[in-house]
């Protein structure tokens, strides 16, 4: 009786043990957000997250204004270090990896100049209708300037965001 006793007392101090341990992650940078990854993304059902939050170190090949979403694209040549983010089908974009600032981020995410040599932090996704890998919305770029979005730019989205149409 005395041993059922003993076995049963060590049991539960396990589970209570096991029940307090919590798993501490630490973000992959201070700029990582807490709640949606997706929020504020044009069309975010394209899109499968494979990590909430990454970074990404590289130089900016290109930046092009898109006008359908207000969406800032760059196509950043990543170092050796992060080759690891780029699928397959990156490739058909040079080997670069996509990385987006939506309209309602452009007020305090730089949007880098081409040739420079940049850190990005934002949620690592594949874009199912491109095929390829991205940083979708980039939450933090370490170097450019400050490029608000127009008031314009900014209804057009909110009409995009809600109704899944642009402005006629």
């Amino acid at each position: 009786m005395r041993r059922a006793a003993v076995v049963i007392g060590l049991f539960l101090v396990c589970c209570t043990a096991a029940c307090t341990l919590r798993r501490h992650v630490t973000p992959a940078s201070p700029y990582c957000r807490g709640g949606n990854p997706l929020a504020g993304v044009y069309h975010p059902q394209r899109l499968v997250v494979k990590s909430r939050c990454r970074v990404a170190i590289g130089t900016v090949h290109e930046v092009k204004f898109e006008e359908y979403d207000g969406d800032v694209h760059n196509d950043l040549r990543p170092d050796q270090p992060y080759e690891n983010l780029l699928s397959d089908g990156n490739g058909r974009v040079g080997g670069n990896l996509i990385v987006e600032i939506i309209p309602q981020d452009r007020s305090r995410v730089d949007v880098p100049p081409v040739g420079a040599r940049i850190e990005v932090v934002g949620p690592w996704v594949d874009d199912t209708e491109h095929g390829w890998s991205e940083l979708h919305p980039a939450w933090w770029i370490s170097a450019g300037s400050i490029q608000p979005a127009t008031d314009q730019e900014l209804r057009a989205v909110r009409l995009l965001l809600q109704t899944g149409q642009a402005e006629p």
